[in-house]
């Protein structure tokens, strides 16, 4: 079997949460050895739901199976008096760092990025806070909300239909993921270009630059025309532009696109409406959108999800069945791609989990699990020569 794409990179991880520990887990299913450094109590992923068999407990949370599998983990108290030296011992053999401490912490510990590099020359270093290690907010603390907040994205979050409406924040922890992927693209860059150098590499990485780069023309519609769009996607074609509206079994994306419109007529079998300004005209179905409402929600009632939008689709309009987690997990195109992945985990059992984002040519990507707290703390640190007796001792100190 062909090496995977990070096959002989070891990286330590000194990421908590969310956004690190998924900027390091698609390292670590991509082929790299990643050492996840937890704190003696974990990481407060192992805290978050959903919890198996809704049991909580530090084995039991599929949001940190997911954010972390096929990790090894080892605890470690890196404030404590042996805390650094042990993670310097660890550098010494990696190619990255990933670390999300508050800035100026890794420099306290005597962990910052030049001396990291003393001791691995190459050394590929990626701090990610919340807002950057410059600044005037570098030392804010934020959160999911605040950062979607701060980082633009929730201006948009409104409905076509009421432009006016309070912004709300997209659903699950968008932010936090956003940053993860940029992360891990900017380390993988870093990496790159220490291989082209021989020289390492700081990488410093803001959630909330994260978020505003995800904001695609908002930007620069602002910066061109003066315009601050309020919803997302902006209904210049008039309503509905990617709204959700009620069918027999759920859900329907409505999006009729540049003059797709006036095939409404045709779709709910009422032909003469086809010149109807209500379909015709963009800014008619703007100004009523509960005429449009009136018109389409009889027939789509009576009608299923998948069927609306095969009839739809004939007539080269853009309607989307809008799947839940359990229809997701039962997709043909899911299920033809392979998507969904699995894994036995000593406390879980069998578990199913989304599987590899991307499919890369030649480099397998294969399932694993999420390590148990401390489970490699013998092979990792024997690694170092720490033998039995001194990890005893560094658990009895409180150290790992």
């Amino acid at each position: 079997m062909a090496d995977k794409a990070f096959a002989g990179l070891t990286v330590v991880d000194l990421t908590l949460g969310v956004a690190g520990p998924y900027c390091t887990k698609l390292l670590a299913d991509f082929g790299a050895e990643v050492i996840k450094i937890e704190p003696r109590d974990g990481d407060p992923a192992r805290r978050m739901g959903p919890f198996f068999q809704d049991r909580p407990g530090p084995e039991r949370s599929g949001t940190f199976f997911y954010l972390n599998t096929n990790k090894k983990s080892v605890t470690l108290d890196v404030h404590t008096e042996a805390g650094p030296a042990i993670v310097r011992q660890l550098v010494k053999t990696a190619g990255a760092v990933v670390e999300s401490f508050p800035p100026g912490t890794m420099d306290a510990l005597g962990l910052g990025a030049e001396t990291l590099r003393a001791l691995a020359p190459g050394l590929v270093v990626t701090s990610i806070s919340d807002f950057g290690q410059t600044g005037s907010y570098r030392d804010y603390r934020a959160s999911n909300l605040t950062l979607s907040g701060l980082g633009g994205t929730m201006y948009t979050m409104r409905p076509g239909r009421h432009p006016t409406e309070r912004p709300v924040k997209a659903g699950g922890r968008q932010a936090e993921y956003a940053t993860g992927v940029l992360a891990f693209i900017a380390t993988v860059a870093g990496l790159i270009g220490a291989s082209k150098t021989g020289a390492g590499m700081s990488v410093d990485v803001g959630a909330m630059e994260c978020v505003a780069s995800t904001l695609m023309g908002n930007v620069g519609e602002y910066s061109y025309l003066g315009l601050s769009r309020r919803t997302n996607p902006f209904p210049i074609h008039g309503y509905p532009q990617g709204d959700a509206v009620p069918c027999q079994d759920g859900w329907v994306s409505l999006t009729p696109g540049i003059g797709g419109a006036p095939n409404i007529a045709f779709l709910i079998g009422q032909p003469e409406l086809e010149n109807s300004p209500l379909l015709a005209e963009p800014r008619a179905r703007m100004a009523e959108p509960d005429r449009f409402d009136a018109l389409i929600s009889p027939w789509l009632e009576d009608r299923g999800k998948w069927d609306v939008a095969r009839q739809a689709q004939e007539l080269r309009l853009a309607f989307t069945p809008v799947l839940s987690p359990r229809e997701l997990t039962e997709d043909e195109q899911i299920r033809a791609r392979q998507f969904f992945a699995a894994a036995e985990h000593p406390e879980m059992g069998h578990v199913s989990y989304p599987g590899a984002p991307a499919k890369l040519g030649g480099s397998p990507w294969q399932p694993g699990r999420a390590p148990l707290l401390g489970e490699h703390n013998r092979e990792v640190y024997g690694r170092l020569g720490i033998a039995d007796q001194e990890l005893a001792a560094l658990r009895a100190r409180g150290t790992i």
